[in-house]
């Protein structure tokens, strides 16, 4: 089951400028340009089909040493973000949700 206006997207991209690069444990890409990765496997899927559960286990995870200090991008919900301590508020650009608020 969809969400309202719900599309799928290629976070990798060209014009997200993101590389995607290949996992050690996992199928799935990853992003080159993360500092942190965490590579995970579905631990249990009999809950996907009834509540689209995805219970996750970590399979490998690790750190880019070329990033010591990176700066940290947090999504709050709601169009709430938090780059390292100030709040930016993007509500009318967060459009998948409109519906509810």
């Amino acid at each position: 089951m969809r969400r309202p206006g719900y599309r799928r997207a290629d976070r990798t991209a060209p014009e997200f400028d993101l590389t995607a690069v290949s996992g050690a444990e996992v199928q799935a890409p990853l992003v080159a340009e993360c500092f942190a990765t965490i590579e995970c496997r579905v631990a249990d899927s009999s809950l996907v089909a009834p509540y689209s559960l995805f219970p996750l286990e970590a399979v490998r995870a690790w750190t880019d040493p070329s990033q010591p200090q990176p700066k940290l991008f947090h999504h709050r919900g709601d169009g709430t973000f938090t780059l390292d301590g100030p709040t930016v508020e993007l509500k009318d650009r967060m459009t998948m949700w409109q519906y509810l608020v």
